[in-house]
C-alpha cells in the first residue's frame, strides 16, 4: 500500500494542503495510540495498526482529512488577513493622513459634549431666526412695493379708483 503522505496528496489541489491533510492524519493517529495505551495499559499492536492504517485509508477517512486540512488553511489565512489588517491599520494612522483623521475624530468628540451641542443648537436658531426675517423683509417689501405702485397707478390716471 502507499503511504498516507501519497494518497492524501492524490486527493489534494496543492501540496501545502496535503500537507496539511497529513498533519490531521497525525494528529488522528496519535489521539487513536493514546486511546489505545489508555484501555489495554500497552502499547498499540501490529494488528491495532494495521486495523487503524486500513481505516484511514477508506476515501471517506481521506476526505475527511482532507476537509479538515481545508478548514484549518482558511483559519490560517484568517488569521493571518486579519493580523495584516490590523498591521495596516496601524501604519495607516501613523501616516499624515491618519493624523488628520485623528483630529477630525478629536473635533467630533468635543462636539458630542454639552457644550458641543448648544452650540450647534445655537447656531442652528439663529439661522433660523435669520431666515424668518429674510422671509419677512421680501413679503413686507413687496406689499410695500405693490401699494406704491397702486397709488402711482391711481395719481396718474392709468388705474381708476
Amino acid at each position: 500500500m502507499p503511504a498516507m503522505y501519497q494518497l492524501l496528496a492524490q486527493e489534494c489541489s496543492s501540496e501545502v494542503l496535503a500537507i496539511f491533510a497529513y498533519t490531521v492524519y497525525k494528529q488522528h493517529k496519535a489521539e487513536a495510540l493514546r486511546a489505545i495505551r489508555e484501555k489495554n495499559g500497552t502499547e498499540a499492536t501490529q494488528d491495532e495498526l494495521e486495523t487503524f492504517y486500513l481505516s484511514c485509508c477508506t476515501p471517506s477517512m481521506r476526505k475527511m482529512y482532507v476537509q479538515q486540512a481545508e478548514e484549518l488553511m482558511q483559519q490560517l489565512v484568517g488569521k493571518t488577513l486579519e493580523l495584516r489588517k490590523r498591521e495596516l491599520e496601524q501604519d495607516f494612522l501613523a501616516t499624515k493622513v491618519g493624523e488628520k483623521l485623528e483630529v477630525i475624530h478629536t473635533n467630533q468628540q468635543q462636539k458630542r459634549t454639552w457644550k458641543g451641542w448648544a452650540a450647534d443648537v445655537s447656531g442652528n436658531l439663529a439661522v433660523n431666526f435669520v431666515t424668518i426675517l429674510v422671509i419677512a423683509a421680501l413679503l413686507f417689501g413687496f406689499r410695500g412695493l405693490d401699494q406704491m405702485l397702486t397709488e402711482f397707478g391711481q395719481h396718474s390716471g392709468v388705474l381708476h379708483k
